[in-house]
């Protein structure tokens, strides 16, 4: 009966951080979503997908999935032996999230402002969001995104602080993504101040800072050293 009971309760546990996930991307989502269509810029790790979904006839949530499915590879290839097939439950994970942007992308398009304050506005908003959105995905403790995944495995390969290959990673997809955008598209689609907004505020619940983003930031560290 007592093994019933633990069963029972690890069931319900594994489903409340289940649904915190499942919530927590959706917020990510939204977040992402709302700086997108306030059109100063998306959230850096965004902006290589969101550049693609202008150059290929291919969705914004399309073009995400893909590249978190590369981030996946790139984990497995990286830490080889050490890679768990547990994390290939990050594809799974990031399909849902990639579906949760093009359906909030199809909500919130028709509400993209023409004033520059009404975007600024925007922006700032869904940076909070998202914000929100990444601590409700750390706090149930399942999976990470692979946008995360491949920064914890670089971390944990090379021995250095996720706070710092977090940006290193952030300002190389910028960086190709302004150059394809420029070389393709004739200019910067994507990339403007609501980028370098995004990179600070959402920053701080990533890197150590306030109470709210040291919890992020020792979540990921104990990962690196449970997961990798």
């Amino acid at each position: 009966m007592n093994q019933l009971k633990n069963t029972s309760g690890r069931f319900s546990h594994l489903c409340r951080r289940i649904t915190m996930l499942v919530i927590g991307m959706e917020f990510a989502t939204f977040g992402i979503s709302l700086t997108a269509v306030s059109n100063i810029g998306t959230t850096p790790i965004s902006t290589l997908p969101y550049v693609l979904s202008k150059i290929f006839p291919l969705s914004f949530g399309t073009t995400t999935f893909i590249l978190n499915v590369i981030f996946v590879v790139l984990q497995a290839l990286l830490l080889r032996s050490r890679f768990s097939i547990l994390n290939l439950l990050q594809i799974p994970a990031v399909l849902v999230f990639s579906a949760f942007i093009d359906l909030n992308m199809h909500l919130l398009q028709p509400y993209s402002p023409n004033n520059w304050w009404l975007s600024a506005a925007l922006s700032m908003f869904g940076n909070l969001v998202l914000a929100v959105g990444i601590i409700l995905q750390v706090r149930s403790k399942t999976i990470v995104q692979p946008g995360e995944g491949i920064v914890l495995a670089f971390a944990a390969v090379f021995h250095r602080p996720f706070g710092t290959v977090k940006i290193i990673n952030d300002t190389v997809l910028v960086v190709i993504a302004a150059i394809l955008s420029f070389a393709v598209l004739g200019s910067f689609v994507g990339l403007r101040e609501g980028t370098a907004v995004s990179a600070v505020l959402v920053g701080h619940c990533v890197l150590p800072g306030p109470t709210f983003g040291k919890t992020a930031s020792s979540e990921y560290s104990s990962r690196i050293k449970s997961t990798y």
